[in-house]
């Protein structure tokens, strides 16, 4: 009991610094209108963005002066600040979507808060609106079971109207 105990207050505890650990899903956005997600990051404490998708390490863009990139993979990079920034202080870091759907390009601004940092930042985009139904299903060709079902065809076969006899129509018209 006493163990269990331990391991829940250790997870409660703050790091280093005295900020609270968090573990959070940020929902990038393609419109330029809309501000770009908040990461808080610290100088003593690494923040992995896991990516839902695979990226474009290669077009990964940062301020190297002010944030350290502590590894790149197909899903995941590995930030930190070299120090705390600046209360105030924002930099953007971004990279590109491998798949090329939209949003093509996922973006950040790292601050520093002084009560948190965020350890684990996992990527998500925009659910894709759901299709729209078709107006109307292309109709099938009949088969000849339709025409049974139909009731055109019967025990005897096709049933047939009688038309008038062709050669009493030939006298009357003649």
């Amino acid at each position: 009991m006493l163990v269990l105990l331990w391991g829940t207050a250790a997870r409660a505890e703050s790091a280093p610094g005295g900020r609270v650990e968090r573990t959070r899903a940020v929902t990038v956005t393609g419109n330029p209108a809309e501000s770009l997600p908040e990461v808080r990051v610290a100088g003593d404490t690494p923040t992995l963005l896991l990516f839902s998708a695979p990226i474009q390490k290669k077009t990964l863009t940062f301020d190297e002066s002010r944030i350290r990139v502590l590894d790149s993979g197909e899903f995941t990079i590995v930030v930190q600040g070299v120090a705390d920034l600046q209360e105030g202080e924002r930099h953007e870091i971004g990279v590109f979507f491998a798949d090329g759907r939209a949003p093509m390009r996922a973006a950040f601004v790292l601050v520093t808060d002084p009560s948190e940092v965020d350890i684990r930042i996992d990527v998500r985009r925009p659910e894709l609106p759901a299709m729209p139904c078709p107006n109307e299903a292309q109709p099938r060709a009949p088969l000849p079971e339709d025409f049974v079902l139909l009731g055109y065809v019967g025990e005897e076969g096709v049933s047939v109207t009688p038309i008038k006899d062709v050669d009493a129509l030939e006298h009357r018209s003649g």
